[in-house]
C-alpha cells in the first residue's frame, strides 16, 4: 500500500498548542503591570517613588521608544473618550495599520483640497491618526515592591520638556560628577510629584532621591526584577487590524463569531435583530480579503470641532 504524501506533523500540533497557551497568558490583564502615574478625580496631588530598571535583562538604556496612535474613541471603548494603540507598522510588528492608512489618505486629500475649510478638515484627520512617539520604562514602585516590575508609558515631547527630558537632565547633571543614577548597584530612586494645574491636567515634576542605593539589598529579588520575562508587548498588546478599523470609523468593536472578526457593535446588533425578526439564517461572509480603510472613509469622515487633547504626563489610557 502506498503512503499518503500529506501528513499531520507532531511538531506542528505541539507548536500550535504552545502558541495558543502563550497567547492566553500574555493577554491576561493585570493592573499591577502599570505604574499609576495619574491623579484620580478626587485627588489634587500625590507622590510616587520609583527605581528604573534596565529595559531588558541584557542591560542597556532604561528608555525604550515606541509609536502609538492616541485617538478619540467611543466612551464604551474608554470612559475618558481617548485611547492609545501601539502602531504595528512603526513598531515593526506588522505591515498594515488602519490609523496610518487613514492619515496617509487624509494627507492626499489635503493636498488636493480646493478650499481652506476642506484642507483644514483633512489636516485634522491626518493629525488625529498619525503615529506619535512615546517612551516606555520598566520600574519598581517603592512601597509596592510586591507588585514586581511595572511599565510606565509617557509621551515624547517635541519641545524637549517631557518626562524623558526631565529624567535625562537629572542623569546628565549627576554624570558630570562621575555618578550614574541608573546604576542598579549604586544609583538613585526617582521621586515623582503629581499636581493638577488650573485646567485640571496633571503635571509631573521629577527629582532624584538624596541617597545612592542598590535597587534592593535582596540579591535574589533584584535578579528576579531584572530578569523578569514579561515584555512590553505582553503589557501593551497590539489590537487586530479589524478591531482598529472599527475604531477609526468611530465604532465600538465586538467580536463576531459568525464573521470571525471584529465588527461594529451597532451594525452587529442590527444584523442580529434583523436575522431574528426575519427568521433567516445568517449570511455567509467572504473572509478571503482583509478589511481595508478606503479613501471614501476618510473623505466622508466627520471631524468633531473639538480641540486635540493636550498631551500631558497622565494622558496615557490603560489598555482595559
Amino acid at each position: 500500500m502506498s503512503n499518503f504524501n500529506v501528513n499531520i506533523n507532531v511538531e506542528d500540533v505541539l507548536s500550535q498548542r504552545e502558541r495558543e497557551t502563550t497567547k492566553k497568558v500574555q493577554n491576561t490583564f493585570s493592573i499591577k503591570n502599570y505604574l499609576q502615574a495619574r491623579l484620580a478625580d478626587n485627588e489634587d496631588s500625590k507622590e510616587i517613588t520609583i527605581r528604573l530598571l534596565p529595559f531588558t535583562p541584557d542591560g542597556g538604556s532604561p528608555f525604550h521608544k515606541i509609536f502609538t496612535h492616541q485617538v478619540k474613541v467611543n466612551k464604551e471603548v474608554s470612559p475618558s473618550g481617548w485611547k492609545r494603540f501601539p502602531c504595528p507598522v512603526h513598531n515593526h510588528m506588522g505591515d498594515a495599520c488602519p490609523f496610518c492608512e487613514t492619515a496617509a489618505q487624509a494627507k492626499v486629500f489635503k493636498k488636493n483640497a480646493t478650499s481652506e475649510s476642506e484642507k483644514k478638515k483633512f489636516e485634522e484627520v491626518e493629525f488625529a491618526n498619525y503615529a506619535k512617539a512615546a517612551w516606555l520604562v520598566r520600574c519598581i514602585e517603592r512601597g509596592h515592591e510586591e507588585d514586581g516590575v511595572k511599565y510606565w508609558l509617557f509621551s515624547d515631547s517635541k519641545q524637549k520638556d517631557g518626562i524623558y527630558d526631565k529624567i535625562y537632565a537629572i542623569f546628565k547633571k549627576r554624570l558630570e560628577k562621575g555618578k550614574n543614577i541608573f546604576d542598579v548597584n549604586e544609583g538613585k530612586d526617582l521621586c515623582l510629584t503629581l499636581n493638577k494645574d488650573s485646567m485640571g491636567k496633571t503635571r509631573i515634576t521629577v527629582t532624584d532621591d538624596d541617597e545612592w542605593t542598590p535597587i534592593t539589598t535582596d540579591f535574589e529579588l533584584g535578579s528576579s526584577w531584572i530578569n523578569d520575562t514579561k515584555t512590553w508587548t505582553d503589557v501593551y498588546t497590539f489590537k487586530p487590524y479589524d478591531y482598529m478599523s472599527v475604531i477609526v470609523q468611530g465604532g465600538v468593536p465586538v467580536y463576531s463569531k459568525e464573521e470571525q472578526k471584529y465588527v461594529d457593535k451597532k451594525e452587529h446588533e442590527a444584523k442580529e435583530k434583523a436575522d431574528i425578526d426575519a427568521n433567516l439564517s445568517r449570511a455567509t461572509v467572504d473572509l478571503s480579503q482583509p478589511v481595508t480603510v478606503t479613501g471614501a472613509v476618510v473623505e466622508n469622515m466627520t471631524v468633531t470641532k473639538q480641540a486635540q487633547p493636550i498631551v500631558t504626563d497622565d494622558d496615557d489610557d490603560l489598555p482595559f
